[in-house]
């Protein structure tokens, strides 16, 4: 296992220490940031731009219609006036007004001079030709039955006068152009009025029809270069919050690279340390597991022990006992009535006294029903016993006259047995209890109740009895379960995994 921290200046070594956000970090995903930064604000500054063309298409959409409208507006009048007359020598196009009234003037100092009257038409084509000619507006008329040849329609003319036949108002639309900014052209309708059908009364458009169009030509570079100073300013702030956000964005991925790597050492420190941890807690786990063992062992060492004792107790002391019982009974029968007799007798029922304690301890030591005739008779012998010394009764229940265990099983199953009925006796102050063994499918189930006084069991008050009933139940691969209550009494349960004898 790899446990030692990342360098500073590069890469952690493991992958799995990497902090979520040292991908983040990556000198790529600070390129792939700027170079979005880049495109947004280039998107930014083109939808400016886009907004600075359409503002100065709308300023030549609206000049231009308010011209041709003055136009319209100064023709009205002329019409309305029945026309205007000037000098004939200053008169536009002198051939197209031939059939114009005339008049002569004289001035004070005798000087004679001519007057031709003017149209409105004339008019609008007067101020057409210098608006043409001094502001750089191409202003002009046209018609769809046009009578001079140069007032055709071109083919964008052509579409708007249909437009307006059909219903239209004003058309407008801006024209690309290959150099430039394009132009805005406009065009508004001219309507046949009772003037003008001496000159058209041949098209056979009646009064109020449309008799042609005032179109208008703007270019728009003009209304571009107003707007330059205010492009100007917009480019210059893009290019300072591109920068400030470059700056921003290098900053941010600088302190998050160092944070990456802070945590990243952490991260590793923290796996070093989880990784001392589990050696620690392997080590425990082993240390118990020998301690465990070595408990097994010396548990087995003692009932070995027990086993002996009892048996030398049995054996050699019992025999022992027994002869001197014998021998003291056929001295009291040789005394007769004498003193001595009274003597043998007292010693012949200390040594009777002296069996009954010998059988007492052996069988405490090791029961030699448990070896002879099996678990269940033990734990009802002892059961017995229990209830004549203790005056509990106790009942026991098994779903088996006998089970066929492991010597060790079979003695770790009454010891419990034994622990419980002794914490009983000694503490619950109960008057019944109850054990039940059973054989389930997955091992022996063992339960003793009682309807005594109870404990707290998260109390962390040491009993010696209980820990010896873990410790022995943990050695078995079991479980322990304890229910305790001040009313209800205590309630063990205990499992333990049943293991088949080993075959001689």
């Amino acid at each position: 296992m790899n446990t030692s921290l990342p360098q500073a200046s590069g890469d952690p070594p493991d992958d799995r220490l990497r902090s979520p956000i040292w991908h983040f970090t990556h000198p790529l995903a600070l390129a792939l940031t700027a170079v979005l930064w880049t495109l947004l604000v280039l998107f930014s500054l083109w939808t400016q731009r886009e907004q600075l063309n359409r503002t100065a298409q709308e300023l030549a959409r609206i000049d231009a219609i308010a011209n041709l409208r003055k136009d319209m507006a100064i023709r009205k009048w002329a019409t309305d006036v029945g026309g205007v007359f000037i000098r004939e020598n200053l008169a536009p196009d002198i051939d197209m007004l031939s059939e114009n009234e005339r008049l002569f003037g004289v001035r004070s100092t005798g000087d004679v001079f001519k007057l031709v009257s003017l149209t409105s038409m004339h008019i609008l084509l007067g101020i057409q030709k210098v608006g043409n000619a001094e502001y750089g507006s191409k202003e002009r008329l046209t018609s769809l039955q046009a009578l001079n040849r140069d007032n055709a329609p071109d083919e964008w003319e052509h579409d708007a006068l249909k437009k307006l036949e059909a219903g239209s108002q004003i058309v407008a639309e801006a024209m690309p152009k290959t150099k430039g900014h394009g132009l805005m052209r406009v065009m508004i309708p001219m309507r046949m009025d009772e003037e003008c059908l001496q000159c058209h009364r041949n098209t056979l458009i009646p009064v109020g029809g449309l008799r042609g169009a005032a179109a208008v030509s703007v270019d728009l570079n003009t209304y571009w270069s107003a707007q330059e100073p205010a492009w100007r300013t917009i480019r210059y702030w893009h290019v300072g919050i591109w920068s400030g956000g470059l700056i921003f964005i290098f900053t941010y991925w600088y302190f998050l690279r160092r944070r990456a790597r802070e945590l990243t050492a952490h991260a590793a420190e923290q796996q070093e340390h989880a990784a001392a941890l589990h050696r620690h807690k392997l080590r425990l786990e082993e240390s118990e597991a020998r301690l465990r063992e070595l408990a097994a062992f010396l548990e087995t060492v003692r009932e070995g022990e027990r086993t002996r004792i009892a048996r030398e107790l049995h054996d050699e002391l019992g025999q022992a006992l027994t002869a001197l019982r014998l021998d003291l009974g056929w001295l009291r029968g040789k005394s007769g009535g004498t003193p001595l007799a009274e003597r043998v007798g007292a010693a012949l029922g200390v040594v009777e006294q002296s069996i009954v304690s010998l059988r007492r301890i052996s069988e405490d030591l090791r029961p030699a029903m448990l070896d002879s005739l099996g678990l269940v008779a033990a734990i009802e012998h002892h059961a017995a016993r229990f209830s004549q010394r203790s005056g509990i009764v106790c009942e026991v229940a098994t779903n088996r006259e006998e089970f066929e265990l492991p010597d060790d099983l079979a003695t770790a199953i009454f010891r419990i047995v034994q622990e419980a009925l002794t914490n009983i006796a000694r503490h619950a102050d109960a008057r019944t209890a109850m054990i039940t063994v059973d054989e389930i499918a997955t091992g022996i189930r063992v339960e003793i109740a009682d309807d005594g006084k109870g404990f707290d069991v998260a109390s962390r008050t040491t009993r010696f009895g209980l820990l010896g009933m873990r410790e022995r139940i943990a050695m078995l691969g079991g479980q322990l379960e304890i229910e305790s209550a001040a009313t209800t009494g205590t309630h063990i349960r205990v499992w333990l995994p049943q293991r088949q004898e080993p075959q001689p």
